[in-house]
């Protein structure tokens, strides 16, 4: 039997042009899952600057990985449901169901708390073929006058997470991102894969979430550039003053009385700095529209326009999902 040796090196630094190569080759000879599973253990011990190395010359990284980004959010998709509950809330979390506005609708008895960040629609769909979750419930017990249940989500879908970063938002190298009120911390690994901004910050007054926040950032290695700030936004307006993109996806409408939305609302609004980007989801206009919070949105926001065709690219070149309509209630503003 033939024995082949392999090449060994010493503990000196060897070229990245070299390093580009031997990696590419790596790639090159494993299945997809063996493929999947080195990415995994490989980019948790890298920086993102580390990780141009097996980028090519148009700076983007080689097609093997592609996927890279997805393979990354679904495992740590997969540890996060290890952590929490299956609705992803803490018993140390607050809720305030919203009692005017269109989620006012949300009684606790037919209201279901499914986290898109953890659940996609394909995992929605298997949970309720394996009769896991519901769909429906009875009006009246033992008719047929049946009502679909409502499903709540407090995060961003990976989906959501992709479009944004790649389509809606301009390239954010050197920039900071802010995300107010972080929870699970979607928002954060998301933009950690798939921007190269220089810091991604993330505030969440629920300490639960931001020990959870923290473990995830140390086993990927993304504590190079997020930071978790444990605090409620209003004691933070030195981070919103930095911030060049503030991520607010529904962030108090859950969590907060309808007085403490306002005063938070009207903090914002004086404390936001011109030029900075706002990313809302529902619109802001839908947001403050049951709220007294006296703020004319268009002296304060300019609606930014949707771009039109393809994005500009990217690092980790994804493809755009189809969008359809699927984000439509989602926006960006330019702070006047």
């Amino acid at each position: 039997m033939e024995v082949k040796k392999c090449k060994m090196y010493d503990d000196s630094s060897i070229a990245s042009d070299e390093a580009k190569i031997h990696i590419k080759k790596l790639l090159q000879h494993l299945n997809k899952k063996d493929w999947q599973d080195t990415l995994l253990f490989m980019l948790p011990q890298l920086s993102f600057n580390e990780l141009n190395a097996v980028t090519n010359s148009n700076g983007r990284i080689c097609s093997d990985v592609i996927k890279g980004p997805i393979t990354i959010l679904n495992s740590i998709v997969k540890d996060i449901k290890e952590r929490v509950p299956f609705n992803a809330i803490f018993p140390s979390e607050r809720l305030n169901l919203p009692t005017s506005g269109e989620n006012s609708d949300c009684d606790p008895n037919i209201t279901i708390h499914v986290d898109e960040f953890l659940y996609n629609d394909n995992d929605i769909e298997e949970l309720l073929n394996a009769g896991k979750l519901q769909q429906y419930y009875c009006k009246n017990c033992g008719s047929k006058n049946i009502k679909s249940l409502i499903y709540i989500s407090h995060s961003l879908s990976q989906d959501a997470l992709h479009y944004i970063f790649n389509h809606l938002l301009p390239i954010l190298k050197d920039k900071t991102i802010l995300d107010i009120g972080s929870r699970l911390g979607a928002v954060l690994y998301g933009a950690y894969m798939y921007t190269d901004a220089k810091k991604i910050i993330g505030v969440e007054m629920n300490k639960d979430f931001c020990e959870l926040q923290s473990k995830i950032v140390h086993k990927y290695n993304m504590q190079d550039r997020i930071d978790i700030l444990h605090k409620r936004i209003e004691d933070a307006p030195d981070t919103i003053k930095s911030a060049d993109v503030i991520v607010l996806n529904n962030v108090f409408e859950f969590y907060l009385s309808e007085v403490e939305q306002i005063q938070v609302w009207q903090f914002l609004r004086t404390t936001m700095t011109k030029g900075t980007i706002v990313v809302t989801k529902p619109y802001i206009e839908e947001t403050l529209k049951h709220l007294n919070t006296v703020i004319k949105i268009n002296e304060w926001l300019r609606r930014i326009k949707e771009p039109q065709g393809s994005p500009a690219p990217n690092l980790f070149c994804m493809p755009l999902a189809d969008e359809q309509g699927k984000y439509s209630d989602i926006a960006s503003y330019e702070v006047l």
